[in-house]
């Protein structure tokens, strides 16, 4: 390792963020701190200080919520809980009871949801108490957009020198598998400070996606080089007509669409397949809501999730099983990733077995979950986020998890109608809604954890939450207010 990897871990943790409060908005250096920090910080680094131990997720998590708690308090002292809150709640605590259930002890329990809250609980209360609005949702979109365009010129670099970033700037490799898996169809898999490429892949799919989505809704028409606070202010007639209101001027900005189709185009060719495929079912789902005026194939998108697991778990009952035809459709593109589809689907059946000897709250951790020989070899891979969380966790930890991801998608869809979630108002809402269905997806055959989309999640359960306690105060439209012009005057 160089020097830098502390210099980073510790700089931001003590110095960047809590600079960012200072200089910028709360609401925009909450969501920078931890999506920039999550793109730039070294990967499996560690440092003790006190008793904190310093790692990639506390470092985003912990430094932001700290700040929080110190420039702006009032925040969360707003957020008021809701039923939409039981899942994160429950999938966080739900260790403890693993623990005790194992005989693991109480330490084991409380160091389990410690690491459930730097993942899980944080990043979701940190979008939880500042998307309260239609402009906080479009504000959490640009910035996992803006991380997204800062990446642009390292794929880049990478898909022509190879991936080697992460080892120049910390000195070291996150990932390697033999080499094999840094290159992909022809050329160069980039990965740049993420564990592997399938990350970098789902981001810049999730990134390209909610991009494309708001320029084609005309939700953004330039793309600010400056973050709020940094670009002055603007007066704008108020929109009852009398008098002016100052509103944060755009400063330098570029068309929009010219950064919606140049993530597209960086997007294909970091050449990963399992974003190509999330691409391209979640464009499809936004494809039949923007023209067919249907719901359904974005609430079949979140809904995949819970039915592969429970059809999974349920096979040996049931006698029904899907390997083959996936593994097939999967040929059709590559005879590589059938073999490797396969491969991971054979593990899963050891797996799905073993966690069912304890199908409620899971064997814990410590590899109990996994499958061992007489001489106690490993005989599993485990690749799959939700066939480990199964394990770990049991059937309750397993449906608490894709609820906390998923839950929010259903209100915010079941909420809102075909119509109004193509509006410019909403369109970030519905593309980050398709982001979060994209993240739980690649949770079925990855297990790459990412608090960004745990934030999204928090995020629209906040406007779902404070859109209907709005709708009961005021009378009128669905959006609780009389038009469009006062929906983003009370927002603002």
């Amino acid at each position: 390792m160089t020097p830098l990897v502390q210099i980073a871990m510790l700089g931001w943790f003590f110095g960047a963020v809590p600079a960012m409060f200072i200089l910028l908005p709360n609401r925009t250096a909450a969501f920078c701190g931890l999506v920039f920090g999550w793109l730039i910080l070294p990967w499996s680094a560690k440092y003790s200080f006190g008793p904190l131990d310093i790692t990639r997720e506390s470092a985003v998590t912990y430094s932001v919520m700290l700040c929080i708690v110190v420039f702006d308090t009032s925040a969360l002292l707003r957020l008021r809980p809701s039923w939409i809150d039981l899942p994160v709640g429950i999938w966080c605590v739900s260790p403890f009871f693993t623990s005790l259930s194992n005989d693991l002890g109480v330490y084991d329990g409380l160091s389990s949801i410690r690491s459930q809250v730097e993942v899980w609980g944080l990043p979701y209360l940190i979008g939880r108490t500042y998307v309260t609005s239609v402009e906080a949702m479009k504000h959490l979109a640009m910035v996992l957009i803006a991380g997204a365009v800062l990446y642009v010129p390292l794929i880049m670099w990478e898909i022509r020198f190879s991936p080697q970033l992460h080892k120049r700037v910390y000195g070291y490799v996150t990932y390697d598998h033999g080499g094999t898996a840094l290159r992909r169809l022809g050329g160069y898999r980039p990965l740049v400070f993420l564990r592997h490429g399938l990350m970098l892949g789902v981001f810049m799919a999730v990134a390209s996606l909610v991009a494309a989505w708001l320029w084609y809704n005309k939700s953004v028409e330039k793309f600010p080089l400056l973050p709020p606070g940094m670009r002055g202010k603007q007066a704008v007639p108020r929109e009852d007509g009398i008098g002016y209101r100052l509103v944060s001027a755009i400063g330098p900005a570029v068309p929009f669409w010219m950064v919606a189709g140049g993530l597209v185009g960086v997007f294909v060719v970091c050449r990963a397949l399992n974003g190509l495929i999330l691409f391209a079912m979640a464009a499809g789902a936004l494809f039949a809501l923007r023209f067919l005026k249907s719901r359904t194939p974005l609430v079949l998108f979140a809904a995949i999730p819970f039915a592969f697991a429970g059809m999974r778990m349920s096979e040996q009952v049931t006698g029904f099983n899907f390997d083959e035809p996936i593994v097939n459709a999967v040929a059709q593109i590559s005879e590589d990733r059938a073999g490797s589809v396969e491969f991971r689907f054979r593990n899963e059946h050891l797996l799905a077995e073993r966690a069912l000897e304890r199908p409620l709250l899971g064997w814990g951790g410590w590899g109990r979950n996994r499958v061992y020989d007489e001489d106690g070899n490993d005989l599993t891979v485990t690749d799959g986020y939700w066939i480990i969380t199964l394990g770990q966790n049991g059937s309750i930890g397993l449906f608490m998890m894709f609820s906390t991801l998923l839950l929010p998608v259903f209100v915010f869809l079941l909420r809102f109608d075909a119509r109004q979630l193509c509006t410019p108002e909403l369109a970030a809402g519905t593309g980050l809604a398709a982001a979060i269905c994209m993240y739980a997806m690649d949770c079925l055959p990855n297990a790459m954890l990412n608090p960004m989309y745990v934030m999204a999640a928090g995020g629209l359960a906040g406007f779902v939450v404070v859109s209907k306690r709005k709708s009961k105060l005021t009378s009128g439209s669905r959006y609780g207010v009389q038009n469009r012009s006062q929906m983003l005057a009370q927002s603002a």
